[in-house]
């Protein structure tokens, strides 16, 4: 009995130092300047803007984006529509951000990942290795899946909703569980 609680408290004390040990970091900066955010809500000048991302024990997350606030409410648990983002997996985007978008699409997150300096989805210069790395990724535009249009940033009137998150599959690749590190609302001014 004593070895079976031991053996319990020493995976408990593995799974808690793993999660400790998972951090991510993200800031929205524009001209040089992280932007301050109230209760989440980031207030931009419609030009190109940077997320700035620091990322310890973690090589990848999902993104869901979206123009559709209920959605977003839904992923937060606050309003009760079914978040597809939460059933598929991700698409990828571009190796090392070539194209300076982002996609929004309210079906599929988005995976943004760093494996290594020649192998991840942000800007040239990202540096680190898949344990611990950092990271920029320049958004000057984004496209919309839903009409297959990309829109630049210095259009956007409406706002955009962000959710970053950890996911945790089975082993048949269906979400267990979700952690989000970043939720944003994106307003323009």
């Amino acid at each position: 009995m004593v070895i079976k609680k031991l053996f319990v408290y020493s995976i408990l004390m593995c799974i808690t130092v793993v999660l400790r040990a998972q951090k991510v970091e993200v800031n929205i900066v524009q001209d040089g300047k992280v932007i301050e955010a109230t209760n989440d809500v980031f207030r931009l000048n419609p030009k190109t803007f940077s997320f700035q991302i620091r990322a310890t024990g973690v090589e990848g997350f999902l993104i869901g984006v979206t123009a559709d606030e209920d959605i977003y409410r839904s992923a937060l648990g606050d309003a009760d529509l079914e978040v597809m983002w939460f059933d598929e997996t991700g698409m990828a985007e571009s190796f090392f951000n070539e194209d300076k978008e982002v996609f929004v699409n309210d079906e599929a997150p988005s995976y943004w990942y760093f494996s290594s300096t020649k192998d991840h989805r942000f800007d040239l210069g990202a540096n680190g290795n898949a344990d611990s790395w950092q990271a920029f990724r320049t958004v000057k535009s984004f496209y919309f899946m839903n009409t297959e249009k990309t829109v630049s940033v210095s259009k956007m009137t409406k706002p955009l909703y962000f959710f970053f998150y950890l996911p945790v599959y089975d082993e048949s690749y269906n979400l267990l569980d979700k952690t989000c590190v970043f939720k944003a609302q994106l307003l323009w001014k």
